[in-house]
């Protein structure tokens, strides 16, 4: 029997620990600093809250791979477990981009054409074992390249 957990980098934990405390602090400094306008603690939350529901929502789940099944949880491992059976699951789609430190994959998995889970190469160190075994249970749907499909691709499912 397949059991596979995906294990998070260090870096990418330490940074969103970071991040999620910075409108705390900003909360902070607005309370002690008297006269002090309320516009930046609520643009520092206002951009951590789009960081967290937008990035971490989409991209960043935690996946226990079993034999006939795949287990995810989405916001880091803190969200509720929803479980997918391989055999009702399209496949996957690889969408591969590139930036400052290189090159990153996702790979989304798919059911009735939403994304139902998303294992990435930036936040995972073993992603290539959990992006082999899901080749095996799962059907390869292609990539998807170029910046205008990239974005239907993410509104749309």
């Amino acid at each position: 029997m397949i059991t596979l957990k995906s294990r998070f980098k260090f870096l990418p934990i330490l940074l969103v620990s970071i991040l999620s405390f910075f409108p705390f602090l900003a909360l902070y400094i607005y309370t002690i600093t008297p006269g002090e306008s309320v516009a930046f603690p609520l643009l520092v939350f206002i951009m951590i809250a789009y960081f967290w529901f937008a990035l971490i929502r989409t991209r960043v789940h935690k996946v226990l791979i079993e034999k006939d099944n795949i287990i995810v949880k989405r916001y880091y491992g803190l969200g509720k477990s929803i479980t997918y059976d391989f055999s009702k699951l399209d496949g996957f789609v690889v969408l591969v981009e590139s930036g400052k430190l290189g090159d990153s994959e996702s790979i989304f998995i798919l059911e009735k054409g939403k994304r139902v889970a998303c294992v990435c190469s930036c936040y995972l160190s073993n992603f290539n074992n959990l992006k082999l075994v899901l080749k095996e249970n799962l059907t390869d749907l292609g990539g998807i390249k170029g910046h205008d499909n990239v974005c239907d691709f993410l509104k749309n499912t």
